[in-house]
């Protein structure tokens, strides 16, 4: 304040010059000067205001009336009112199953049944006791690390010849890097549902009776054997008897959720087992719980009308892609879907991760590469706007259609973030780009990866050890899975926990990355998100957002010029950039009352820009 109320005349002259006499003194000057004069001219306005602010210790006429900030587009998401999140929340949340996962229900059923789940417990038993046995060796002979990708390997195996729950319990592990090492996850994630189709007569029979009608009165089949097979169910080409409407008829598997309740009440029973070995080795990691959430979401997969409301919920919460004609979502035929079975809309199309065939299809070498586009924009619509998101856009469930939209296929495993999991991965990524991995420790021990107890001082050098220079890295290093390998890492040696919806975003973020690179193999994920990022980070109110801009421009109260030139040219390149919104948000950042020190100094380096400026244009 003293400053500013005992500044020569000359340089409070400089202080009023026109933005238009800035900008033409701008086009003259060398590449260090415009760059000082792009970092004035970004911050005049704020900065007149910060000015208008200590002038008024020194002038008592003049006041400063702060106006309402302008609400552009993206103040949609703004952690505006608790009342708006409820609604949010009931409108976009996963459709719940007729059927839940009751694991004491299950398990006072079942230990009075030995006779089924005796056998199924050898049959489970013995395979993975000898991969354990074999591990333990490793780690007496102290070659756990040198043999632990062949060990992984062996395990992929012996699991590929388990039951459908056990191969879906090996891919959802895929997701845990806190669970196990990385050379597991990578293994893991090779993992396929390799199951046979079973008979068509019986598939027949289960649609019969799941509808209460005979098949040849409504359905005719357009191909005699399925098109798909997996875990759960298998999928028919038929056409509906009076309107040859083309639809996909999926019927689930004879005893499903008798054999799933059965695996996972053996799975559930050894994660006891090993949740106390575990601990006696220091290791506090609660894998019941693990369980207990992978049955809550097969469970939903398993109920063929909660995927049928998800893909309606789907088509309506992300109709702008739809109506812009750059997403479709295949059609329920309600009256003819049951929980055993599902019947929509039949779409033709090219897979998306064949760039040949879908370029002769559409005609356009470009389709599969905007394709992609629309792909991540809409998943990145999908996790960080509205929170309703599709958890396994594999290239399975993805089709291109002949006429170029995107077409997203099975709605069994949908996921939703609440805002503050939303806001919290933005952060997530910004101190990632940033390298600040104090913040990044910070955040997980707020959202609960970390105990509060824990010293967070050895997590932060592992992080700045294990992570890279996430934008500037290498194609090879950037992508998803090199990174979350990294994190897993730390993870693993750390004690973290991850919560149900951040196995849910690593699953998602890697399957898209994966289907991405097939079509781009220069395609970089965390790159190509960032402007949306840097954009919500500079546009949104939410006070997590607004503390962790705080601390991305400012490093002990001192503006830092170039990571603020970097947020706004990455931020322009995003649709949702708002120049004027940003200027809103820059003025109530550092006029809130705890800024006093970073106003000061954010005047002071305004003013000897504009010196610089004013001494070259002279």
């Amino acid at each position: 304040q003293a400053r500013s109320s005992a500044a020569p005349a000359g340089r409070r002259s400089r202080r009023g010059c026109s933005l238009r006499r800035l900008s033409q003194a701008a086009l003259a000057m060398t590449r260090r000067r415009r760059r000082a004069a792009v970092v004035a001219l970004a911050v005049v306005p704020v900065s007149w205001g910060f000015f208008l602010m200590q002038e008024t210790t020194t002038r008592p006429s003049l006041t400063l009336t702060k106006k309402p900030l302008r609400r552009s587009l993206c103040t949609r998401r703004s952690a505006a009112a608790p009342s708006t999140e409820v609604e949010r929340r009931e409108d976009f949340m996963v459709a719940k199953a007729k059927l839940t996962y009751d694991p004491s229900a299950a398990e006072a059923l079942l230990w009075r049944q030995p006779a089924r789940w005796l056998w199924r417990n050898a049959q489970i038993f013995f395979p993975l006791a000898g991969f354990v046995a074999k591990v333990a060796a490793d780690v007496v002979n102290k070659e756990e690390e040198l043999r632990r990708r062949q060990r992984a390997k062996e395990l992929t195996d012996a699991l590929c010849e388990m039951s459908p729950a056990i191969i879906k319990a090996g891919q959802a592990l895929a997701s845990r890097p806190d669970l196990l090492p990385a050379e597991y996850l990578v293994e893991l994630q090779k993992l396929q549902d390799r199951v046979p189709p079973f008979e068509t007569d019986v598939a027949l029979a289960i649609v019969e009776a799941s509808l209460g009608i005979k098949f040849d009165e409504v359905y005719q089949l357009v191909e005699e054997e399925p098109v798909a097979a997996a875990s759960i169910g298998q999928v028919y080409r038929a056409k509906l008897v009076g309107d040859f409407d083309e639809v996909a008829l999926k019927v689930q598997r004879p005893n499903c959720e008798q054999a799933i309740a059965l695996d996972l009440y053996i799975l559930r029973w050894w994660a006891k087992a090993a949740t106390s070995v575990l601990a006696v080795f220091g290791r506090d990691i609660d894998l019941v719980s693990v369980i207990d959430d992978f049955g809550t979401i097969i469970y939903r997969e398993i109920d063929y009308v909660a995927e049928a409301e998800n893909a309606k919920r789907f088509a309506a919460s992300y109709g702008d892609f739809v109506s812009r004609g750059l997403v479709r979502v295949p059609k329920i035929y309600d009256d003819l879907t049951t929980s055993e079975v599902l019947t929509m809309e039949w779409i033709d199309g090219t897979r998306l991760v064949d760039g040949e065939a879908l370029t002769a299809k559409t005609g356009d070498a470009e389709a599969p590469a905007r394709l992609v586009d629309t792909l991540v924009q809409c998943s990145l619509k999908q996790m960080l706007d509205l929170g309703y998101f599709h958890a396994d856009p594999h290239a399975g469930n993805l089709l291109a259609t002949d006429d170029g939209k995107l077409c997203y296929l099975d709605f069994g495993m949908m996921s939703y973030l609440d805002q503050a999991q939303r806001l919290s991965i933005v952060e997530a990524v910004v101190h990632l780009v940033n390298r600040d991995f104090d913040a990044l420790a910070e955040l997980y021990v707020r959202m609960g990866f970390i105990k509060p107890n824990v010293d967070t001082k050895p997590i932060v050098e592992g992080l700045a050890r294990a992570l890279p220079d996430v934008l500037d890295a290498s194609v090879k290093e950037l992508n998803v899975k090199n990174v979350v390998n990294k994190l897993g890492d730390v993870m693993y040696t750390f004690p973290f926990s991850l919560p149900p919806f951040y196995v849910a975003i690593i699953r998602c973020l890697g399957v898209l990355e994966g289907v991405a690179i097939q079509v781009d193999p220069d395609f970089r994920i965390v790159s190509d998100a960032y402007p949306y990022i840097a954009a919500r980070l500079l546009t949104d109110d939410a006070p997590e957002l607004r503390a962790a801009l705080r601390r991305l421009l400012f490093k002990d109260d001192r503006p830092q010029w170039l990571r603020f030139e970097a947020l706004l040219e990455r931020a322009s390149g995003s649709d949702d950039y708002d120049a004027a919104r940003v200027v809103d948000v820059l003025v109530d950042l550092v006029a809130s009352d705890d800024a006093d020190l970073a106003r000061a100094r954010l005047i002071d380096d305004v003013v000897d820009a504009l010196d610089a400026l004013g001494t070259d244009a002279a």
